[in-house]
């Protein structure tokens, strides 16, 4: 048994951490509220395809945002949960998970024009490189070796 102890996280990483949270929580309530609207197109007498095709949309282009919606909060809450672990292993997931996240969300704006989705991209990158920082990498590998220690 060793007496190291844990190296401390750094800010950046920290700071990365948080975003990710944010950025999933606040696209889970717009995503809850797309939900709750095409539960009321649904609902609507002249039935979904007459709702939605008043702003321009289709029933399946609907379905096919709130999918690739839910795709991108998994993906970067999964990447949320696994940047405290640390390590290099981690890390590469975490940068693989987020720049995924940002990839479907470019797919998004690219096939369905969101607006909202925007703010993820450009988050996305803001996280990418607060994960590349120096810092961020030497805590990531000292986790490593702080685990193979104990």
């Amino acid at each position: 048994m060793s007496n190291q102890s844990t190296p401390v996280r750094p800010g950046v990483v920290t700071a990365a951490r948080i975003i990710l949270f944010v950025v999933c929580g606040l696209s889970g309530a717009l995503l809850v509220m797309n939900l709750l609207e095409s539960i009321g197109a649904f609902l609507h007498p002249d039935g979904p395809d007459a709702v939605f095709a008043t702003v321009g949309a289709t029933t399946g282009s609907v379905l096919r945002g709130f999918l690739l919606g839910l795709i991108t909060i998994v993906l970067l809450l999964v990447a949320a949960l696994r940047i405290g672990k640390g390590g290099t292993k981690n890390h590469l997931v975490v940068r693989l998970l987020v720049g995924g996240g940002g990839l479907v969300s470019v797919l998004d704006v690219v096939l369905f024009g969101g607006n909202a989705v925007f703010m993820v991209i450009v988050l996305a990158l803001v996280v990418l490189m607060l994960l590349q920082t120096k810092r961020s990498r030497e805590w990531f590998a000292a986790m490593d070796s702080t685990a193979r220690n104990s």
